[in-house]
């Protein structure tokens, strides 16, 4: 049980477990591949989780390994995602089919993405991958190129005039006021200083 054995991560993004007991977390970037203590494996296995980690999102690259842990799996559980690729491109639709039918989620999941990103030719197997999964091929690969488009426009620069105005003109040349003007309380007659007569005693 002190055998180590290779384990890829197979998801498109990070898959990570943790192992309560042993105070243990460990997280794998997409397609990284890490060398795992067998016993932390079956450790693995009865967590919450952990089978449909090792048998969905992981592959442990060891046949002996796969025994021990009472693993049965497909051929398909071991496809890199060259393999996938190799199959959309080049592969049958009988294949491919097997793929969907027996490939563990990860791998489905990168196989939907690489169908997207290389726009697959074959209408056909946008088809097969669009009703066995459910996610739309043919939708994907147009929103993404709309949101290509979008990105490639250019930026709309602010216009600056080659020549004033006739606002801007009349607005230079205004002329001052030589006198404030004159406004109705400027008219208004202010009331005669009132005039005392002093009487002499």
């Amino acid at each position: 049980m002190d055998k180590t054995v290779l384990v890829r991560n197979r998801n498109n993004g990070s898959t990570g477990y943790t192992i309560p007991e042993k105070n243990l977390w460990r997280n794998f970037a997409p397609g990284e591949t890490k060398r795992i203590p067998l016993q932390e494996l079956q450790e693995l296995q009865y967590q919450p989780g952990g089978e449909y980690t090792l048998k969905n999102l992981l592959i442990v690259e060891d046949q002996d390994a796969l025994s021990i842990l009472n693993m049965q799996v497909e051929p398909e559980y071991n496809y890199t995602e060259s393999d996938i690729r190799n199959i959309l491109l080049n592969g049958t639709l009988d294949q491919l089919r097997d793929f969907l039918d027996f490939a563990p989620a990860g791998g489905i999941e990168i196989c939907k993405d690489i169908a997207v990103k290389e726009e697959i030719p074959d209408v056909r197997k946008r088809d097969i991958i669009s009703q066995v999964t459910g996610f739309d091929i043919n939708s994907a690969i147009m929103v993404n190129k709309i949101m290509d488009a979008e990105d490639e426009k250019p930026q709309e620069q602010k216009k600056e005039r080659r020549t004033a105005t006739a606002a801007t003109t009349t607005e230079g040349t205004k002329q001052r006021r030589a006198a404030i003007p004159e406004t109705s309380s400027s008219t208004e007659e202010k009331p005669a200083a009132a005039r005392y007569k002093i009487l002499s005693k």
